[in-house]
């Protein structure tokens, strides 16, 4: 098998790394703030994709246009969600908001089909005058259009946020708060602030993530992210909640076993099957070697 067909493999994951990676930052921006599991991040994220596609396939309007509405509903979302409940909740246990999470799931689920009129996704791509069968061919492999916006759009997202984290105020209170809430409110920071916005910025990270998505599959449901944010959630485990990027690599490691287990099935057919398997298995190896994440820390409680 040349060279060639290795990359193009390589390339053909790209647009759903990129979402896997936003949703990482996603979770693990939610989890140091609010200190709980999202497991409803990826029906947000799919929230925001549903006003996107629903304005373009039954209004007519361009996708990268009516993406920004997307990501601001996201934000309203997500706002509501930390202000609405997490707030009230805020004393219940960690087991409590995952639960509380997990009931948001059904709610959503239950209201997207009365909210939106698209019965069906369609792969629709991020540009109108793109297809996705468009793009560039450097030697002998070919780059759709869409990989390479994903792509654009994810590390400029990226690059942003993590020089807003280092560099601002807001910043500087997202990781005081991330550090010990406590604390951070008796400095003087508004932590019902950093973390409600928090949240809103998850959910719009998420409907980016997923607005990209659609771009390259066909779907039809308000799980369209469950794969995704899967991933996440195992993203955080392998690269270690106790820093912003550690979980950002590990979404990578997480999607290059996909890719270097997707090559070894072309040579071994009946690996195929477990393909899946094998990639979280690897990295339960890895769980296990690194308990605390590969980038991660033991934390020291002083008393």
């Amino acid at each position: 098998m040349p060279i060639a067909s290795y990359l193009q493999i390589l390339i053909g994951v790209i647009p759903s790394m990129c979402a896997g990676i936003l949703a990482t930052f996603a979770v693990t921006l939610i989890f140091k703030t609010s200190y709980t599991t999202n497991f409803a991040q990826g029906v947000i994220s799919a929230i925001g994709a549903y006003v996107a596609v629903e304005l373009t396939l039954v209004y007519g309007l361009p996708l990268w246009a009516v993406a920004f509405v997307g990501v601001i509903v996201a934000f309203i979302v997500g706002v509501a969600i930390d202000v609405l409940i997490f707030r009230n909740g805020r004393y219940v246990n960690a087991l409590g908001k995952q639960i509380i999470t997990m009931g948001l799931i059904s709610i959503f689920i239950g209201l997207i089909p009365f909210v939106f009129k698209v019965a069906q996704f369609e792969s629709v791509p991020v540009l109108p005058f793109i297809h996705l069968t468009q793009g560039i061919t450097v030697g002998d492999v070919f780059i759709q259009y869409n990989t390479i916006i994903s792509l654009v759009v994810t590390v400029v997202l990226l690059v942003a946020v993590f020089i807003l984290l280092q560099k601002s105020k807001w910043g500087l209170s997202v990781r005081a708060t991330a550090s010990n809430e406590i604390v951070a409110g008796m400095m003087g920071i508004n932590t019902k602030v950093i973390t409600a916005v928090s949240w809103g910025i998850a959910g719009s990270f998420g409907a980016v993530a997923a607005t990209l998505y659609i771009g390259n599959v066909t779907l039809s449901s308000g799980y369209i992210m469950t794969t995704t944010q899967i991933n996440a959630f195992l993203a955080g485990i392998l690269g270690g909640f106790a820093t912003f990027y550690g979980p950002i690599f590990g979404a990578v490691i997480i999607y290059m076993l996909n890719v270097l287990i997707g090559c070894i099935c072309i040579h071994v057919p009946v690996l195929s099957n477990w393909k899946p398997a094998i990639v979280y298995f690897i990295v339960m190896l890895l769980v296990l070697w690194k308990p605390h994440g590969l980038f991660g820390k033991k934390m020291v409680k002083k008393v």
